[in-house]
């Protein structure tokens, strides 16, 4: 019995060794090469995360970029948004420099006459091209207030990173300040994050936040977070950029008038005449709140056999879909002797729809929000 239990003994031993020895045999090891380069992807992907987080907590944004101008020279457009969307600067839309201020949700937008034209305002445009323009971000390739305020980029970023190369070798580039970026390269253009905590991310292409708008805005955007002094300034800057919006043309509605009931009235041995009319107006589109309201430009040419024609021109504003009497007087040179005339007057009007706007009730909502902020 002692020979038979040694001997089974001795097999399962056997079959033991040599279950090890196949174990053995068959695993594979991480080569230092492969085990570095998961190394430096795991750093750069901690990095990303990093630098996507620094954003959402960024008080506010400023964007560079560069582009080229009429003549073909290089010019430098910036624009800088605080967290809760509020912006003002100029962004590259299309190829034209488009001015913008954001406020309170609120959308204005300068920018020159061929631009409305190419969006489809040709009537407009003219008009359009001297002065500010209240619309909505929709009305953009891309809105500001949704895709460029702190959180709202950071969110979007998050979801490109879908699109990137994440597990190509990392390469990092020298940043004009002399620190290294990752640059992550895809279809939609590429993300650069700093390599060296604190990571933050420093440019980006437009495309990344919006595979179709974004194109419009150009190749890429440098970013970076403002705090402190440069808050302060912001703030400053944001002011003065309200103060200058004086009553917006509104975008979104259309006005027409019609004149009514034109009474001319000539003083005798004077010459002065005065005609007055009721116009009435009538807009469609638009919901803005305070309600729009319509300016209207009176314009009468008077005329006479033997004194010639004179033309004179009053303003004034009206509730939509209301009506406003308007007057406007001239005087012809009579000739020293009695005579009498036939005065014929014809008055035309033209309006346009403007935005009421309180600027310094806006500029108070604003120190609330840039002292929240710190700025």
């Amino acid at each position: 019995m002692r020979a038979r239990w040694t001997a089974v003994a001795v097999v399962l031993m056997g079959g033991l060794l040599a279950g090890c020895q196949v174990a053995v045999s068959g695993s594979a090891g991480v080569s230092a090469a492969d085990q570095q380069k998961a190394d430096r992807l795991a750093a750069q992907k901690t990095a990303v995360a990093a630098a996507l987080d620094a954003l959402r907590q960024a008080p506010a944004l400023q964007y560079d970029t560069t582009v080229k101008d009429a003549s073909g020279k290089p010019a430098d457009l910036t624009f800088r948004v605080t967290r809760d969307g509020d912006g003002i600067g100029t962004l590259p839309f299309e190829g034209q420099a488009v001015q913008i201020v954001q406020v309170g949700g609120e959308l204005y937008v300068s920018a020159n006459a061929d631009y409305w034209k190419a969006h489809g305002l040709e009537d407009s445009s003219a008009r359009f091209g001297t002065g500010w323009v209240h619309t909505v971000g929709t009305e953009l390739p891309v809105d500001p207030g949704a895709k460029l305020a702190p959180g709202k980029l950071a969110d979007e970023l998050g979801k490109s990173l879908a699109t990137l190369n994440q597990t190509a070798e990392p390469v990092r580039q020298k940043q004009p300040d002399g620190t290294e970026a990752y640059q992550l390269g895809g279809g939609l253009g590429t993300l650069q994050v700093t390599a060296a905590q604190p990571n933050r991310v420093v440019g980006f292409a437009p495309a990344l936040i919006d595979p179709q708008g974004g194109a419009k805005l150009g190749a890429g955007f440098q970013v970076r977070p403002i705090a402190g002094d440069e808050l302060k300034k912001f703030h400053t800057d944001f002011d003065n950029a309200v103060g200058g919006l004086g009553q917006p043309f509104e975008g979104l509605a259309q006005a027409s008038v019609a004149v009514l009931n034109d009474k001319l009235d000539c003083k005798d041995f004077v010459g002065s005449c005065t005609t007055s009319v009721d116009v009435s107006t009538s807009v469609v589109g638009g919901d803005s709140d305070p309600k729009p309201v319509v300016h209207v430009t009176l314009t009468v040419e008077m005329s006479a056999d033997a004194l010639g024609s004179q033309t004179c021109t009053t303003q004034g504003d009206a509730a939509a879909d209301a009506t406003i009497t308007m007057s406007c007087s001239v005087k012809f040179s009579l000739p020293n002797r009695t005579a009498s005339y036939q005065v014929l007057a014809k008055p035309t009007a033209v309006a346009e729809v403007r935005v009421p706007f309180d600027a310094n009730a806006v500029k108070q909502k604003l120190a609330t929000s840039f002292a929240a902020l710190g700025g």
